[in-house]
């Protein structure tokens, strides 16, 4: 009692322990999904809670038992990487999770997109493409990850300008909406939102993005807000709304900073250069364009650091420093055709044709152009398309082709009026005017040339304006009216000191924006050093709690393990002193149980003697009547051979009489006699050859060498023999011969295959009672292996007849007509080369037989005979 009371004891501590182990695993599962939770949920508001909250869930990973948790944990680790522009490191966890999933045969098409956007941000477009279409087959048309996919590859599409594509992808996604996430839906408005940027259609772009922009505002999502105010921001400055673009590019800072998120801030600095730019700011606009760059070339952003190359090209265009805006321009180039970005590609080339053009190298000028608009007419941009055809028309109007130039120019300025691009009206209109002028067609010149100053007043476009009154002067002096040729003057000389003053201005403010700056930037870094430290500080503590967590627990564990083992000890101790008493006495028994042992062991002895003796005798029995049995064998071959040749002089001389009968004119009684004869004769002469295959298998050893045969001609000389001979009970045989090895020599045995095939074939025949009888035969040769297979519409095989049907003399029904020699003597064949036969049949459908075949074997012996397994006819 007191040893079960002590199993029972252990029992119970170890249920303790195993309880306390699952319900401390569940409670670690139930803390990484906490921690994933928190850093999923406040990605888009607030980067340093997900940051801290996915580093807690990463930490849990080695005692995660769940699987999918795991991978969350890893994704979110990701996550936290891809907002740092760690984009390797995110894509290995990304990775990670998906890998994991895959082991374990889970989904994890979840997770693709996660691998996308690493691929995206780097810039290598094709490769999303690839990803998706290789991922999305998996998956159902209904399926809300499938309709994520096309998501990304519609992102995809615009950020390289396939609008064709993208344009099907809309209406895709359109068709398929009823299946997507509210989230999902609203990242489709975005996308449909930059679609329509892309195409320039500014107003339904901008009516898409001011109610996200209310939404994301209302939900308190900042990061898709920023990215919202920034699309707006290119919107207002692609129709030279400069007030409004700058307004948004403030708001979209505030919040990048806000979260500290490196990537949006960079996006910042890059369109706040280009707006610059715009606005001929070009010192102002190259410092923060390089700030940008460094952000992009050290993260390998590609889209955006050709953005950025191409952008600085532009502005030492501007300033006439020709050297560096053509090595800026061929670097943008270069990354373009990387990515295959069509939707800058145009840009390149038009800002390359405009510096060929103030080089005066007009061809290449006019190449760009052409190079330009193709490009800008694969992403349907009118602006842009306009803008390169307005900068050809100047190159047109410089070598002579004033009438191509007027046409591009027209087209251009409908395209900027239609946009209300009122900063590329004012340069038109200025153009226009001057080409009318110098056409001496001074009324439609005046006209374009009070357009002009009338817009160029409203913007507050002082550069264009002053332009404009010197060619107004210049026009009035040329008409005579000297009185408004002087005015414009005037007005000309005002407005150059108004531009000059405003540039000292500029100058000036530019220098104590870059002291602000400046000092900005050293504030920003020592409070990052701070907030390094203190999050330093803070992880320490938190490492330093957990050791001392983890230390407690495990002296914990080791103290109660210490009072089990002890309690055990005790236990064992006393069980042993009685053990060891229960001993004693059993011993004493055992010695009196080996002295029995002993005497019967003699008696053993004894018998294991008279046991050996008998197997003796059962030895020599056996080997008697193995001999006997090699005998009978030896004598039902011999009898096989001597009944076939005493068979065959009979059969040959009534086959004989049969023919000859066939010379008379017999009554019809009696060719009706003949004829059953012959029938009777021809089954005699089929079974008579069949138990000469036999004796003859029974001596393979003495058979000739194989030799090499054409393996198509050798069957169809079978089949035709088979079918002929039993062509005499006038059934019409068809049959249908297919040789895959087109006609190869192969080394073998002609008789061996002569016996399994003609059997075969005569079985398909025999045992088929359909009107048209169908006979596929294929051979081939494989792996060293010649493959033979035989496929009829007969009667079939049952299940249960199977495994008997190579045997001798046995049939497959009563009313067989076969002698039941046909498949034993075809198995019997087959063994002698060590190959291998195969039935599948079904009754009333047909049956197939393949037999395989070994060559090595035969090819060793052919080698004697200095011949190959295979050579071609």
């Amino acid at each position: 009692m007191s040893t079960k009371r002590t199993i029972l004891l252990l029992i119970i501590s170890l249920a303790f322990f195993a309880l306390e182990d699952i319900y401390a695993q569940k409670n670690m599962d139930d803390s990484a999904s906490y921690f994933i939770n928190i850093a999923n949920e406040n990605w888009h508001n607030d980067l340093a809670l997900s940051h801290n909250a996915a580093q807690q869930a990463f930490e849990l990973i080695p005692r995660i038992e769940d699987i999918k948790i795991k991978a969350d944990a890893y994704v979110q680790y990701g996550i936290s990487f891809y907002t740092k522009l760690e984009y390797d490191s995110a894509l290995s966890y990304y990775q990670k999770a998906v890998n994991l999933l895959k082991a374990n045969k889970y989904d994890y098409s979840q997770y693709v997109p996660y691998l996308a956007a690493v691929l995206a941000k780097k810039g290598h477009f094709k490769d999303v493409f690839d990803l998706i279409e290789k991922e999305q087959y998996s998956l159902n048309e209904n399926e809300t990850a499938f309709y994520e996919f096309l998501l990304i590859k519609l992102s995809a599409a615009i950020k390289i300008g396939y609008t064709d594509h993208a344009l099907k992808l809309i209406n895709q996604l359109q068709q398929n909406g009823n299946i997507a996430t509210e989230k999902l839906l609203n990242r489709f408005k975005s996308l449909q939102g930059q679609y329509y940027q892309l195409i320039a259609s500014y107003k339904k772009s901008d009516s898409i993005f001011n109610k996200l922009a209310f939404y994301y505002k209302s939900t308190d999502n900042k990061m898709d807000l920023a990215e919202t105010y920034l699309f707006l921001a290119k919107n207002a400055m692609e129709v030279s709304n400069y007030k409004e673009s700058s307004k948004f590019l403030i708001k979209a800072q505030s919040i990048y900073e806000e979260l500290n998120y490196e990537y949006g801030i960079a996006l910042i600095n890059l369109e706040t250069g280009t707006l610059l730019s715009w606005m001929q700011r070009y010192n102002e606009a190259s410092d923060y364009i390089f700030k940008a760059l460094k952000v992009f070339d050290n993260n390998q952003n590609l889209n955006e650091l050709q953005i950025a190359y191409y952008e600085l090209g532009w502005i030492f265009y501007s300033l006439e420093l020709e050297k560096r805006a053509k090595k800026y321009l061929d670097q943008a180039l270069e990354i373009a055709r990387e990515i295959q970005n069509y939707r800058f590609l145009g840009s390149q080339h038009n800002a390359y044709g405009s510096l060929y053009t103030d080089l005066e190298i007009f061809d290449s000028a006019i190449f760009h152009f052409d190079s330009a608009i193709y490009y800008e007419e694969l992403t349907k941009n009118i602006k842009q398309i306009s803008a390169a055809k307005f900068n050809k028309a100047v190159v047109l109007e410089k070598i002579g082709q004033d009438y191509k130039a007027i046409k591009l120019y027209r087209e251009s300025y409908k395209v900027d009026s239609t946009l209300r691009n009122y900063a590329g009206l004012i340069e038109g209109e200025w153009v226009l005017g001057e080409y009318f002028m110098k056409k001496d067609q001074n009324d439609s010149a005046l006209y374009y040339f009070n357009l002009g100053e009338k817009h160029a007043i409203n913007l507050g476009e002082k550069y264009f304006l002053l332009k404009i009154y010197e060619a107004k002067a210049n026009l009035y002096s040329k008409t005579n009216n000297f009185k408004l040729s002087t005015d414009y003057f005037q007005k000309a000389l005002k407005t150059q000191k108004e531009l000059s003053e405003e540039t000292k201005t500029l100058e000036l403010a530019t220098l104590e924006t870059s002291y602000d700056l400046k000092n900005k930037e050293k504030e920003l870094t020592l409070l990052n050093l701070q907030k390094e430290n203190n999050e330093k500080t803070i992880a320490l503590k938190n490492r330093t709690i957990a050791s001392q967590r983890n230390t407690l627990i495990v002296l914990a564990v080791g103290f109660i393990l210490l009072l089990v083992i002890s309690y055990i000890i005790f236990r064992y101790l006393k069980i042993r002193t009685k053990t060891n008493h229960k001993l004693r006495e059993l011993n004493n028994e055992i010695q009196e149980k080996q002295e029995e042992i002993m005497a019967q062991s003699e008696e053993l002895q004894e018998a294991n003697q008279y046991v050996t003796e008998l197997n003796e005798k059962l030895e020599n029995r056996v080997k008697d009547r193995t001999l006997a049995l090699e005998n009978a064998l030896s004598e039902l071959d011999h009898f096989f051979y001597r009944a076939s040749h005493d068979f065959r002089g009979p059969l040959t001389t009534l086959m004989g009489l049969v023919g000859i009968s066939k010379g008379y004119d017999l009554p019809e009684e009696g060719r009706t006699l003949f004829n059953q004869v012959n029938i009777t004769v021809q089954k005699l002469d089929g079974l008579v050859k069949k138990l000469q295959a036999v004796s003859f298998l029974g001596d393979f050893e003495n058979l000739k060498a194989p030799t090499s045969i054409n393996l198509k001609d050798q069957i169809h000389k079978i089949t035709d023999e088979v079918v002929k001979r039993k062509s005499f009970d006038r059934t019409d045989y068809q049959y249908d011969v297919k040789v895959y090895a087109t006609d190869d020599k192969v080394i073998f045995y002609p008789v061996l295959l002569e016996i399994c095939l003609s059997n075969l074939v005569e079985n398909s025949l025999i045992f088929n009672y359909t009107k048209s009888i169908k006979i596929r035969i294929s051979a081939e040769v494989k792996n060293e292996e010649l493959i033979l297979s035989v496929a009829d519409n007969g009667i079939g095989i049952s299940e249960d007849m199977k495994h008997e049907i190579f045997n001798m003399f046995k049939r497959t029904s009563q009313i067989s007509s076969g002698n039941g020699l046909g498949l034993y003597i075809v198995k019997k064949a087959t063994e002698i080369l060590n190959g291998d036969i195969k039935l599948k049949s079904k009754q009333k459908e047909g049956s197939t037989f393949t037999i395989t075949f070994p060559l090595s074997g035969i090819t060793e012996i052919a080698k004697k005979y200095q011949d190959k397994v295979y050579s071609s006819s």
